[in-house]
């Protein structure tokens, strides 16, 4: 009769990790995912940014797996590294942000109010709606949108300056492109949101 198998422990597959076994890793995490989403979710950090934090948490316990101490409990050492790295990107976002507040000057870009000389009626109320619905927009959209779209910077640049990968920046821009033509279409005007258009407002 065959014995039952035995499910090895967290701080087993820490071990086995380390001599090497190229499963044991994924296992554990997979393990502790519910708890690793949960230190993310305490933490408060933003639902859209969760992805990229626990990709950094998790590359952050595979680099330090060999600190693991085994009369710890490895859920506890695991979580821990994980909020650690959720309260490190928030702080280093209010960072950004605040570099961002002093260097961008929405108002200053995007003139809430126009010359009424230059600017017909229309494009006046197409400019005070764009603006609002950019102030509408969750602070890592509208960093984007203001990096990109209206102070023109690259992909890259954006990406460097915020500390995200340009696929995050691609994918924060589009997303902003589709909340700002919502907001534009239920005010009955539909444009074409892009960098062209947002400069045109500027």
């Amino acid at each position: 009769m065959t014995a039952p198998s035995v499910t090895p422990s967290d701080a087993e597959l820490l071990r086995r990790h380390l001599a090497g076994c190229t499963t044991s890793f994924t296992d554990l995490m997979g393990r502790h995912s519910g708890l690793l989403g949960w230190a993310l979710h305490q933490a408060g950090v933003p639902v859209e940014d969760r992805q990229d934090v626990l990709q950094d948490g998790l590359l952050k316990i595979h680099r330090t797996a060999g600190t693991f101490r085994g009369a710890d409990s490895a859920a506890s050492w695991l979580h821990t590294i994980m909020r650690n790295t959720a309260l490190t990107h928030l702080r280093d976002s209010r960072r950004r942000n605040d570099e961002l507040a002093r260097t961008v000057d929405l108002g200053e870009r995007l003139r809430y109010l126009p010359d009424s000389r230059t600017v017909d009626a229309g494009r006046m109320v197409h400019r005070i709606l764009l603006h609002e619905a950019v102030n509408q927009l969750h602070p890592g959209l509208r960093d984007v949108i203001v990096l990109t779209d209206v102070q023109d910077w690259s992909l890259r640049d954006t990406a460097n300056h915020l500390g995200i990968p340009t696929g995050t920046v691609k994918s924060r821009r589009a997303r902003a492109h589709r909340h700002l033509r919502a907001c534009l279409a239920e005010a009955g005007v539909a444009p074409a949101v892009s960098g062209a258009s947002l400069e045109s407002s500027a």
